[in-house]
């Protein structure tokens, strides 16, 4: 169960932009910045947080060897543009996961528990329509019997969203998922497509028809995996993030791919209690290093 089916939530008072009056993802963007800057003292960020090379914002135990044929041939040339930043959402993918590349013995998620032999980044899932291009998940883990999709946000979902699909989503779903919630949900957010403020549902329906057509025979589930800082309540987008996140899986579930949410912070802790290995345990200090960071 994600944190978010068990309700996990937060109480205080919330206001609509920080305490400085800038907004969360300026803050982010910049706290993330200035992260990178302490931990990397060596290398030079533009005023973006934007480094010379992919190589730069990697963290110690992530090897070029368990990621760059991936990315490479994924679509957007990513490690030459968006991956370079420090508030990149494919990069924190990639320090989170690459090194159980090595060592997938050791990897287990709190909702699909562990047994996984597989993982890709950018893996492609078409959606079988005509034209256009397939989607790309960040990451695809896979065991005998299953595979989770995993869609990675950082500061994205700080900037509001207007669902847009194109016609042939209508026109050419002509299989068994015309009949879930993700077709009914996409056909509600054509009729609504300003539903959901700050999450991007429409990504999201898009990557489970692709799951579903690409893996039609194993048990499947679309992961939606986002970042939250140390202080979540200077801010209320994070708040109604997480109600939109609950909203959009109560609509899609007891449908196929089965959806689940949780927060990257969410996971990291879920790793520690579970008595890790040491170089799981470094890991983790890495990457709160890198992403706690508070606004």
């Amino acid at each position: 169960m994600s944190a978010l089916e068990a309700g996990t939530g937060y109480s205080g008072r919330m206001t609509s932009e920080s305490l400085s009056g800038t907004s969360p993802r300026t803050l982010a963007t910049q706290a993330l910045r200035d992260a990178l800057a302490h931990e990397r003292p060596d290398i030079e960020l533009d005023n973006k947080g934007y480094a010379a090379s992919y190589r730069d914002v990697l963290l110690p135990l992530v090897s070029v060897e368990d990621f760059e044929a991936d990315l490479t041939a994924g679509d957007g040339n990513e490690l030459e543009t968006k991956f370079r930043a420090a508030h990149s959402s494919s990069a924190l993918a990639v320090n989170c996961f690459a090194p159980f590349r090595r060592w997938i013995d050791d990897l287990a998620l709190p909702s699909s528990g562990a047994g996984f032999t597989g993982l890709e980044f950018e893996r492609k899932c078409p959606t079988g329509l005509r034209g256009g291009r397939a989607p790309n998940l960040d990451v695809v883990l896979s065991g005998p019997d299953r595979v989770v999709g995993i869609e990675s946000k950082l500061t994205e979902f700080l900037t509001r969203h207007r669902a847009e699909f194109s016609t042939a989503y209508v026109e050419q779903i002509r299989d068994a998922r015309r009949d879930g919630g993700y077709y009914k949900e996409m056909l509600r957010l054509i009729d609504a497509p300003e539903s959901y403020e700050w999450l991007d549902a429409a990504q999201l329906v898009k990557h489970a028809f692709g799951l579903a057509r690409t893996f039609p025979d194993q048990e499947v589930t679309l992961l939606y995996l986002f970042w939250e800082p140390e202080n979540p309540e200077q801010s209320a987008v994070f708040a109604k993030h997480r109600e939109e996140v609950a909203a959009f899986a109560e609509r899609v579930a007891g449908t196929r791919p089965a959806f689940t949410a949780m927060s990257y912070p969410e996971l990291w802790q879920s790793w520690q209690e579970s008595g890790p290995a040491d170089w799981i345990d470094r890991h983790l200090r890495d990457l709160r290093a890198r992403y706690s960071v508070a606004l």
